[in-house]
């Protein structure tokens, strides 16, 4: 499964596969339905057909995967990366960043800045056909060669929003997939695929944010600046905040950022918080995690504040869900 620049005959990929593809790339795989003692075996098959890999002078790199899935499998992303980009072309793909979690179908993507520290979970089903088109950017590649665009790295400097969802424009999809198999002489085609990954990069974050509809009003510089407030909150729930320190991430003062943040979302900025670090909470809980697991999870630091916070919001107690 090593990277390449030419479309690639349908195959069989077992688990050592996907392993070893995760040690390349920093991506640890997991096979729920797989027994441990069945992970060696060569006949048992994850997918069958083809993952072509094209890497741009730029530092972008094109992933371009269409496989059939007889086992599912999840994993999580633990490299680094100011831009990623990953497209739903055909399928269902479950995905999650700290406490923000998306369904993606056939169209829809999602942009999001890659970090250890948060990885991007995944989860995807087996019996369908899943197929993927992934766009990321790697800075260390493209300092390399000296070729990154000064106004791109200053873009992603200053990224806002760490999670974007979005539709796909069905054009740029085909203009892609057209130019990733197109016979043109290899200079040609990456020049042409530069020009595309640009494209895209600009649609990605340009986007839609998450935790909302996807919505075609643009948004206020203000709003902006109160939408990434939200938005790290929901994205890293479990991290400690003052609101002077969120106040200046907002470029307002305290006691703007608590009524702005109130008239727009229509609670307070930590009710929303504590929000977010319930329903994470919640997830823990539907994994299997006990309720003090959850609890510090979550950010919490006493399980009993967690439970009785818990069984206030959702009416429920945590131990009703273990």
């Amino acid at each position: 499964m090593q990277p390449e620049s030419s479309v690639q005959p349908s195959r069989s990929f077992g688990v050592r596969d996907f392993l070893a593809f995760g040690k390349h790339y920093g991506i640890d795989y997991r096979f729920p339905d797989i027994p441990s003692s069945g992970r060696s075996d060569p006949d048992v098959t994850v997918a069958r057909g083809s993952i072509t890999e094209t890497a741009l002078p730029s530092g972008f790199r094109f992933t371009r995967s269409e496989l059939e899935l007889f086992q599912s499998y999840e994993s999580a992303s633990l490299g680094h990366a100011p831009l990623l980009i990953v497209i739903v072309l055909e399928g269902r793909v479950s995905i999650s960043v700290g406490a923000v979690s998306r369904e993606l179908e056939g169209g829809m993507a999602v942009s999001l800045q890659l970090c250890p520290e948060y990885a991007l979970q995944a989860f995807q089903p087996a019996g369908q056909r899943l197929k993927t088109l992934t766009l990321a950017f790697d800075p260390v590649a493209a300092g390399s060669t000296g070729t990154v665009s000064p106004a791109l790295s200053a873009l992603l400097r200053n990224i806002q929003h760490p999670f974007r969802l979005w539709r796909m424009p069905a054009a740029l999809i085909q203009s892609i997939e057209q130019s990733l198999v197109s016979p043109l002489a290899e200079l040609q085609k990456k020049l042409l695929l530069e020009g595309l990954a640009l494209q895209l990069a600009a649609y990605g974050l340009d986007g839609d944010e998450a935790g909302g509809p996807l919505r075609q009003v643009p948004l206020s510089h203000e709003q902006k600046r109160l939408e990434s407030v939200r938005q790290l909150l929901a994205f890293a729930p479990t991290e400690h905040y003052t609101l002077e320190a969120l106040a200046q991430r907002a470029a307002m003062s305290s006691s703007g950022l608590r009524a702005k943040f109130r008239a727009t979302y229509g609670t307070s900025v930590f009710d929303y918080l504590r929000q977010c670090r319930l329903e994470l909470g919640r997830c823990h809980l539907e994994q299997g995690y006990s309720v003090q697991q959850a609890a510090h999870g979550s950010g919490y630091r006493y399980a009993s504040n967690f439970a009785t916070a818990f069984r206030r919001y959702f009416g429920v107690s945590p131990r009703d869900l273990t």
